[in-house]
């Protein structure tokens, strides 16, 4: 088993690079902007949190972008975002959440 090391963030925001793709996708929106918009609200909470573009998330919503926040202690959230407006409220939530100990 390769060795393991110990990250600074505490929870994962995940952006579905996919969707902006897709034919049913968002039209305006790009999984570019998308995590600059979600990086801006998280104020100091942005260096426990790390904000990831990845391959399909498979959750597919309809002219809208998967985000999918992941953390230790914490059960997984995941939204559907139809602009840049949307995912920095999702962002602003998430850093507001009060966080569990693992």
């Amino acid at each position: 088993m390769p060795p393991c090391r110990a990250v600074k963030f505490s929870a994962v925001l995940l952006v579905c690079g996919a969707c902006e793709k897709r034919g049913s996708g968002p039209s305006r929106l790009r999984a570019k902007d998308v995590r600059h918009a979600l990086k801006k609200p998280l104020g100091a909470a942005r260096h426990t949190l790390r904000v990831v573009q990845t391959s399909c998330l498979g959750l597919c919503p309809k002219k809208a972008m998967a985000l999918v926040a992941v953390g230790a202690g914490t059960p997984p959230v995941a939204a559907e975002v139809k602009s840049e407006a949307e995912a920095a409220a999702f962002a602003a939530t998430l850093a507001t959440a009060p966080r569990r100990a693992a």
